[in-house]
Formats: structure tokens, C-alpha cells, sequence
């Protein structure tokens, strides 16, 4: 079906019926579609709403009005409607003013035909005004939308043309650069900023018009005596296939940059310091249960990995079988507890094929920032030498106490045992003297604390016999009012000498210390084998004591060392009333 068009709403501003009426009939004979309203007095012509209409004729002499009054009425409404005037006589100087006024054409009775061309005429110019005026809004309704936009980001952003002037910047580049737009528009970096800046710029403005791809790079300036780094960004404005502008942003990244330098350094410091500390940071997430590493910590370790970052289980298995369980038991109490860690343990250490053994301390703490974070930062520092020499420390004090122990029971436990045999014999002569009784008991008195002398410097007793049976040696000591309880369950074969000598000074050190200071009556020791870990329990009903003034004494501090030199875990536990406990774990070699 043919779509019709709208008739032409035409409006006759008329008070002679025969001109209406020959007005009419002109344009019947014309092709025009049309609907003809006809008024003709001032009332009825301003009650009327001329949006209605698509044109108005008008005449010049009214009974009660005129055209021009009619004319200047219709614009003062700012209607954008195409006015005729149809006027019997008008004079050159009063259709200038009629035309000034806001008519579009003006037609005479006499030449009544052209009023169909000037209507026409007329619709034609008036939607050509009506799209002018659309299209001008829409013009302006998308450059506010633009501004605002450009506004709206806190980056500096900007257009320049193909020439490198600057069509457009928003308030924060105008802001930071302290100048108006209108001071920035039309002008190219060259006149708006020192030499270095601007030659940077125009270089990498002349490699987008070229290559017609984005850029980006950094950009370092002086503002208000104080540095700026900011992240410039271009892209090509392509219209046509060709590079007709630039538009682009400054991103403010002086914080990231200083931050980032900082850093930088900070690393660069640490990677020294771990480097003269033969050690390695870390920082373990408990929750994904994974571990960032420097890079000295994966030197340190011989790390063939990609990135910064392994798991704790990798970790875990780089520790020598006979310490991993002890390992895991520390670090995961710590963990649990939200509490410190540091001990040592033995690393398998892989590099070309070869495998070494090394000697880490291992340290780790909570962050004490944020309670509820799961991060631990921690430290391995390479401690072989140390380790080994004080091993080798150990080895020879308990050396020298061997052949200390050697001469006394060579040398001046033969003389003892001779005098008390001399002693005896006299004694034994003249029964009734009370001085040579006295200096006889004293003898035997002096050979057994000897004995006990001997038993305590050396580890003969653990090399002739066993660990079981020096420990009970040591019990066997202890006053006859305080009761000891003991339990052993272990495989001595496969206990090290060096661990055998470790547990037996740490069960002396236990037990001197319960003899001298606890007034306990009884005691519990436990020696307990399983797998490649053996564990020593010693619990004492004493008075106990409060830990933090306690632990740092030296015997106390020599077992501690002791554990730590077994590769081993300690906790003591003790509170005022209640008795002490002693947990030690150390690998079985």
C-alpha cells in the first residue's frame, strides 16, 4: 500500500473572504496536499497554537492587526515556521522590514501563482533550519557529553590534530599543568614545555602518525619543585585510513614509581644482605600454602624453578628425611599457635648432579601488623660451618671429659681406693678410735663421689653399656625420697653416638635441675622411639616456675642449644605450682 504524505497545514491570516477564497483556488490548482485554517481577527490568531501549522500566510492590512506585528509575534516564539506575507502593495522598504522581521518570502494578490513556489520554497528552508538546529543540538549535546567525560577522569587526557596542536584537554590536565584550555588549545608542545619534554613528546607523536599504533611510555617532569612521573599513553585518531590526530591520557604513577624504586632498592639492599649473611627470605602464605622466595633463598637452595614461588610440601621434601617430620611438627605448631619458630635443620642441597648436605636455621614469624593475616615472613641462614664446628666443639669437650674421666679413674681414683685400703686396714686395728672411723668413712664417701664425678663428665657409661642403662646411673643418684618413674622403649642400634651422647646431657641437665631447684617428689621419664624420631618426656611435680624469667638461664638455655644442635624440637612448659614438662624430639642420627 502507497504511503500518502501528511497534508500541509497552511494558515491564512485573512479578513476578505474573496482573498481567502482566491487563495484557495490557486492552490487546488496547484499539485499541493494541503488543509487550509482561515482567521481573521488578532483574538483568534493568538489563542491558536502555531506548532500545528507548517506554514502561515499573513496579510499586511488587518481590521485590528498587521502582518508585521503578526511576524514579529511568531518569532518572539521562537517557532521555527515558514511565514508568508500575501499583500496587495509592498514597497521595497517595507519588505526589507518585513524580511528583517522573520518573513520568508512575500507574494502580491496580483501575482497570486507563486505563492505555491514560495510555500514550497519555504517548508524546503525551514526544515533545512530545523535539521541545522537538530543537528547543532545534537553537536551540542555530544560535546557536553564529551566534556564530561574528559572531566570525569582523573588522567590528563587530550586531543591533539595531525600537526601535534592541542584540540581539547580536560580539567585535571589544565589543572596540572596550571593553565587555562583556552592557553593550551592551538599550541604545541614545543611552546608549552622545556625542551626535553617536548622533544620526547613530538617523538613519540611522530611514531604513532606513522606506525598508526598506540604508544606508551613514561614521562618525567618538574611541578611545583617536586618530581612527577606520568604514564603517557597515545593513540591514533584514524578517520579514512589516515592519522588526522592523537588522542591521549597522562596517567599520574609518581607514587607507583617511587614506591616502585623503593622497593627496587629495598631488594637490592636485602640481595646483599643475604648474600653476606648467607641467607634467603621468604614469605609463606598459610592459606595457599605457598612460599615466595628471594632470590638468595633459591641460591642458597639450589632452586631450578621458574618464578619466585613453591609449595611447602616442596620445601618440606628438600629437608633431610630424618629431620622432615620434625620439620613439619614445628613449623605447623608455630603456625597453629600464630607464634615464632626458629630452629636448625639439615637440607638436602642438589646442584650438577651431586647432592651436599647443609646445615639451615630456619625462622619464621607471624605478621604482628594484622592478627587475622595467614602470612609468615621468615629466613634460612646458612649455618654448615658454624654447625659443624660446633659439633666438632661438642665432640671435643665430650673428648676431653672422656680423658678427664680416664685420669681420674686411672690415676687419682687408684690412689683413692689405695688410701681407703690403708685407712681400712688401720681402722680395722684399733676398732674403738672415733678419728680413724671418720677419716675411713670419708674415704669411702670421697670414692663414691668420685664415682659419681666420672659418671657425669664422661659418656662411658652409654659406650660400654647403653643410653637406657646411663640414665638409670643417673637416676640412681637422685635422693631415695624422690621417686622416678622411668619407661624406655628404643632401638639403640640405631641411635647415633653423637645423638646418644645429646639425649644422655639433656636428661642430666633435666634431672640437675630437678635435684637443685624444683623440691619435687616425683618424676616422670618417658624415652620413646618412633620411626627415625626419638622423644624424651621428663615431668617433675615441683614447684615449677615462670617461664620467661626462667628460660634464659644456662641450664635451661644448655639444653635448648642441645636440641637445636640434634636438629631437634624442645618445648618446656612449666607455671608456678604446677611442676615442670620437658619434651624434646631429635632424628635418631
Amino acid at each position: 500500500m502507497e504511503n500518502k504524505k501528511k497534508p500541509i497545514a497552511i494558515l491564512y491570516l485573512e479578513d476578505n473572504e474573496d482573498d481567502v477564497e482566491l487563495l484557495r483556488l490557486t492552490l487546488n490548482k496547484s499539485n499541493l496536499n494541503y488543509n487550509l485554517a482561515c482567521i481573521s481577527t488578532k483574538d483568534e490568531f493568538l489563542k491558536l497554537n502555531l506548532q500545528d501549522y507548517d506554514v502561515i500566510i499573513t496579510d499586511y492590512n488587518l481590521t485590528d492587526y498587521d502582518g508585521l506585528s503578526a511576524i514579529k509575534y511568531i518569532r518572539s516564539l521562537d517557532v521555527a515556521i515558514p511565514i508568508i506575507l500575501l499583500s496587495g502593495t509592498v514597497g521595497e522598504e517595507l519588505a526589507a522590514d518585513l524580511l528583517r522581521a522573520g518573513a520568508n518570502d512575500f507574494v502580491l494578490k496580483s501575482n497570486m501563482k507563486k505563492i505555491v513556489i514560495a510555500v514550497e520554497r519555504g517548508i524546503r528552508e525551514t526544515s533545512m533550519v530545523r535539521e541545522k538546529k537538530r543537528f547543532q543540538k545534537e553537536l551540542l549535546e555530544k560535546n557536553l557529553i564529551l566534556d564530561t567525560i574528559f572531566d570525569s577522569f582523573d588522567d590528563l587526557i587530550f586531543l591533539k590534530n595531525a600537526d601535534g596542536r592541542y584540540l581539547k584537554v580536560n580539567k585535571a590536565f589544565c589543572e596540572f599543568i596550571k593553565m587555562h584550555e583556552a592557553e593550551l588549545v592551538g599550541h604545541t608542545d614545543a611552546e608549552l614545555f622545556p625542551g626535553k619534554i617536548a622533544e620526547q613528546s613530538k617523538e613519540q607523536d611522530e611514531y604513532v602518525k606513522l606506525s598508526g599504533k598506540p604508544v606508551t611510555y613514561d614521562l618525567e617532569m618538574t611541578v611545583d619543585n617536586q618530581r612527577k612521573v606520568l604514564e603517557a599513553t597515545k593513540t591514533p585518531l584514524i578517520i579514512d585510513d589516515e592519522v588526522t590526530g592523537i588522542v591521549g591520557k597522562f596517567h599520574d604513577v609518581t607514587s607507583k614509581k617511587i614506591l616502585l624504586e623503593e622497593t627496587m632498592k629495598a631488594k637490592s639492599i636485602l640481595s646483599q644482605a643475604e648474600k653476606l649473611t648467607r641467607s634467603g627470605s621468604f614469605e609463606y602464605d598459610s592459606n595457599l600454602d605457598l612460599i615466595s622466595c628471594s632470590s638468595n633463598f633459591k641460591h642458597i637452595l639450589k632452586l631450578q624453578i621458574e618464578g619466585d614461588t613453591i609449595s611447602f610440601r616442596k620445601l618440606t621434601h628438600l629437608v633431610k628425611e630424618e629431620d622432615r617430620s620434625i620439620f613439619v611438627e614445628g613449623i605447623t605448631t608455630a603456625i597453629e599457635n600464630y607464634e615464632e619458630y626458629h630452629n636448625e635443620h639439615r637440607f638436602r642441597v642438589s646442584f650438577n648432579g651431586k647432592e651436599d648436605i647443609y646445615y639451615f636455621k630456619v625462622v619464621l614469624r607471624p605478621d604482628y601488623k594484622d592478627k587475622n593475616s595467614t602470612r609468615f615472613y621468615g629466613t634460612i641462614i646458612d649455618v654448615t660451618t658454624e654447625h659443624e664446628n660446633q659439633i666438632y666443639q661438642l665432640d671435643r669437650q665430650e673428648r676431653d671429659r672422656k680423658e678427664i674421666a680416664r685420669e681420674l679413674h686411672d690415676n687419682l681414683g687408684q690412689k683413692m681406693n689405695a688410701i681407703s685400703m690403708f685407712i681400712s686396714k688401720i681402722s680395722d686395728s684399733f676398732p674403738d678410735n672415733k678419728d680413724l672411723i671418720k677419716v675411713k668413712n670419708l674415704a669411702h664417701e670421697s670414692i663414691d663421689d668420685l664415682g659419681y664425678l666420672i659418671n657425669n663428665i664422661s659418656v662411658k657409661q652409654i659406650e660400654e653399656h647403653s643410653l637406657g642403662y646411663a640414665i638409670d646411673k643417673l637416676i640412681g643418684y637422685m635422693p631415695e625420697e624422690m621417686i622416678v618413674y622411668r619407661e624406655y622403649n628404643i632401638d639403640e642400634k640405631m641411635l647415633s653416638t653423637f645423638v646418644k651422647a645429646q639425649v644422655y646431657r639433656i636428661a642430666q641437665e633435666a634431672l640437675n635441675n630437678v635435684l637443685k631447684y624444683s623440691k619435687a617428689t616425683h618424676v616422670q621419664m618417658n624415652l620413646h622411639q618412633e620411626g627415625g624420631v626419638l622423644s624424651l618426656y621428663i615431668e617433675d611435680n615441683g614447684k615449677g616456675f615462670a617461664k620467661e624469667k626462667v628460660l634464659t638461664g644456662n641450664g635451661l638455655q644448655n639444653i635448648i642449644h642441645r636440641v637445636r644442635r640434634s636438629n631437634g624440637l624442645v618445648d618446656i612448659d612449666s607455671k608456678i605450682g604446677e611442676g615442670t614438662r620437658i619434651k624434646v624430639k631429635v632424628p635418631v642420627s
